[in-house]
């Protein structure tokens, strides 16, 4: 009981919950926090809607790796991709094109995450991941930009070298 005679709930502990959570998805939470990280800077410059959009998919994805959720079906990612190439089309009047292209990467890469099924998956998430990265380097050559960008990669690689550690335990 409290100072105030009532029940009180226990604190929620961070660490705790983190180290209870399965391996996998510990590494699916790491992997979604690196690719927010990588698509952060595109956010600036891209439409709002694509920052919205893939805000929410990371979020959802990471309430559904925090849970041990089922991914969503088919037919809902479908949807999602359809809005999302009639968004594009919308605001940059084309599909091909520097701007609508790197959009369409970004927002694919965030979609891609609700698949995250099988290793392949992951691997294509990476090599989205990476490619994604440069695209930044179309926008700014900073220092800013490349210091970045190599946490990006720093944060890719680990996650990379993370799925070839869970798959090397399970021989």
């Amino acid at each position: 009981l409290g100072l105030s005679g009532h029940a009180t709930r226990p604190a929620f502990n961070f660490s705790q919950a983190w180290r209870s959570l399965p391996r996998e998805a510990r590494d699916t939470l790491f992997m979604l926090a690196v690719i927010g990280w990588t698509i952060a800077p595109h956010v600036l410059r891209l439409s709002p809607w694509v920052g919205l959009l893939c805000g929410a998919v990371l979020l959802w994805r990471g309430a559904l790796a925090w849970r041990q959720g089922p991914l969503p079906g088919r037919w809902v990612l479908v949807a999602v991709l359809i809005a999302a190439s009639g968004l594009t089309w919308w605001t940059e009047h084309t599909l091909f094109g520097k701007s609508a292209g790197v959009t369409l990467l970004v927002v694919l890469m965030a979609l891609k995450t609700l698949e995250l099924r099988a290793r392949r998956d992951a691997f294509v998430i990476f090599f989205l991941g990476f490619f994604t990265m440069l695209t930044n380097f179309f926008f700014s050559q900073s220092l800013l930009t490349a210091a970045a960008m190599l946490i990006a990669l720093l944060g890719l690689l680990t996650a990379l070298v993370n799925a070839h550690l869970v798959a090397a335990a399970r021989r």
